[in-house]
């Protein structure tokens, strides 16, 4: 409730400071909504940022000077990175107020389109601080707190988190579950101690697992023959698959001090102003540096 309080709050103050700033038209107070508080944050190439607000005509739009490449911007972590904002630097942010609804095409074009037209525009000017918060990922339903950053069980190069098959069998740890509860810690075919999902020989039949057939029966006993340890047949192993893991991204934009200004008048935010937060996740296959 008391978070509820302090927007509400929030926007009467600053819907009150905008009608004592703005003039009048015809008789008619020009008061826009600035509702964003619930809208998603989109980006467009290299590298612009924007909010739409909920009525559709009105958007918040951040452009930073950087190189977004294969998307460069949202890969690289960053603690309280600082931008200096202005109208005169590379960095620059703009609330606009058009006369129709606008879609997130408009802002994803080298030269904006004429419509629908910007009835009002004001530039922004402050200091913006950047945090990106990355996680990696390999989805293979072991918690990194068991795996650890460091364990490389198959020497690939790729430690044990982010590697979707950890001894290198050519079965990925996921089809290593094979009770299928969701756990592939807990599957142990030959009772040695190590999961099949770190063993390498998951029969223990003398022959590693990726030298064994995934799919046949050598001797009809309806147990395949990597898991059969009365089934000895070596068959040359396949090609090892490109590990791909998720590189998890939440990135913040949120000035210290933002103020708002055009001819007319000045809005300012001086205990400070958050433009947003987005997360996403990329596909990776690259061996993270020690």
């Amino acid at each position: 409730m008391l978070a509820f309080k302090t927007n509400n709050m929030k926007k009467i103050c600053f819907l009150s400071l905008l009608i004592l700033n703005f003039s009048c038209d015809d008789g008619d107070f020009d008061v826009p909504s600035f509702d964003f508080d619930d809208v998603s944050l989109s980006n467009c190439g290299d590298v612009v940022l924007h909010k739409i607000s909920s009525s559709g005509t009105e958007a918040l739009i951040l452009k930073l000077d950087e190189n977004n490449t294969d998307g460069n911007l949202f890969k690289t972590a960053r603690s309280n990175e600082a931008y200096a904002i202005s109208s005169a630097s590379s960095n620059n942010f703009l609330y606009r107020i058009f006369e129709d609804r606008v879609s997130n095409d408009y802002f994803c074009q080298e030269i904006p389109p004429i419509k629908p037209i910007v009835l009002k525009e004001w530039n922004g000017e402050g200091t913006l601080f950047v945090t990106n918060e990355i996680t990696l990922d390999d989805e293979d339903n072991v918690p990194t707190e068991v795996e650890g950053t460091i364990l490389d069980t198959d020497n690939d190069g790729y430690p044990n988190y982010i590697d979707t098959d950890d001894d290198g069998d050519n079965i990925s740890t996921l089809e290593e579950d094979l009770n299928g509860d969701g756990d592939p810690t807990n599957d142990d075919t030959d009772n040695d101690g190590v999961p099949n999902y770190l063993d390498k020989d998951d029969d223990n039949d003398g022959i590693d697992s990726i030298n064994e057939s995934k799919t046949a029966d050598e001797n009809s006993n309806l147990i395949v023959d990597y898991l059969d340890p009365n089934s000895t047949t070596f068959i040359e192993a396949s090609t090892v698959p490109t590990n791909t893991y998720k590189q998890n991204y939440v990135i913040s934009f949120e000035f210290e001090t933002l103020n708002l200004t055009n001819s007319e008048n000045e809005i300012n935010y001086t205990n400070g102003f958050l433009f947003g937060t987005k997360s996403g996740s990329f596909s990776s296959s690259e061996i993270p540096e020690n």
